[in-house]
């Protein structure tokens, strides 16, 4: 089964809770690189589990988050998205101190009787049933698809551009319609492409899962279009990576995206 984590969760925590061991659970999760690291709405893969232990919950049906940018406070995110500064202030525990955000923050968008809001920003998490899987039939190139991504995440391309090309290059030989049916991820139900759910797919080789946390409002629902899986790759590798949102430090933060280190999943 998959899990979703939590606010103070530990990957031993999580073992433990599930009754499986540290080793199995780190290694059913290599998309984890340091397994002492880990973050609130991050996919695990619980190998062997059929149903939660005492604590943990299944994976939601959605996580709505807010990728932070600068300028924001966490007064203006709460207005924006019709909640109290209260409500989400309880709904990001992770957050010490509210008074200090940074860009690239990624914040839980949840109301004060628990349900998940719409947002009203580029922020649009989706239900993993909602992503589609129509292989993509259109046109273009990965320097312009790059670039759209960027700017409907509102972020300048320039420093993107040369990581994204070498990570997509690596992920999938810049194929939109690329899937990976053999490692880890590749298990699940089949979906409509005939392949199993949590295979990555597309030209950054996303998995549904993290697509679907990650998807960006102004992009398709369907997994295969480069833009779309494009964006939703920055999002996670700003929110997992702390990617700066103007892409500086890509290079220095994953390794898959940098042409002078060796091939690194991400």
């Amino acid at each position: 089964m998959d899990y979703r984590t939590r606010s103070g969760d530990t990957m031993s925590g999580i073992a433990e809770r599930f009754g499986i061991s540290l080793s199995a659970l780190e290694a059913a999760n290599p998309q984890i690189p340091n397994p002492d690291l880990i973050f609130p709405n991050e996919l695990i893969h619980v190998p062997g589990a059929a149903a939660p232990g005492p604590g943990p919950e299944p994976v939601p049906p959605a996580v709505m988050t807010y990728v932070v940018r600068a300028g924001d406070t966490m007064a203006s995110i709460a207005a924006a998205h019709s909640l109290t500064l209260a409500a989400l202030e309880a709904a990001n525990p992770q957050v010490t101190n509210p008074n200090l955000i940074h860009p690239g923050d990624v914040l839980n968008l949840v109301g004060g009787n628990g349900e998940i809001k719409p947002s009203v920003s580029s922020a649009a998490a989706l239900s993993i049933g909602a992503v589609t899987y129509a292989r993509y039939q259109g046109g273009g190139s990965i320097d312009g698809w790059i670039t759209a991504a960027c700017h409907a995440l509102g972020v300048p391309a320039a420093r993107w551009l040369p990581g994204y090309v070498t990570l997509c290059g690596r992920e999938s030989s810049l194929a939109p319609n690329a899937i990976n049916r053999h490692d880890l991820n590749a298990h699940g139900p089949l979906q409509s492409d005939g392949y199993p759910l949590h295979c990555s797919r597309g030209v950054a080789q996303c998995i549904p899962d993290t697509f679907a946390a990650y998807h960006e409002a102004r992009t398709s629902t369907d997994i295969y279009d480069p833009v779309a899986n494009i964006a939703a790759s920055m999002r996670y590798v700003m929110a997992r990576y702390g990617v700066a949102p103007d892409g500086s430090n890509l290079i220095a933060r994953v390794q898959q995206a940098d042409i002078t280190r060796k091939p690194h999943g991400y």
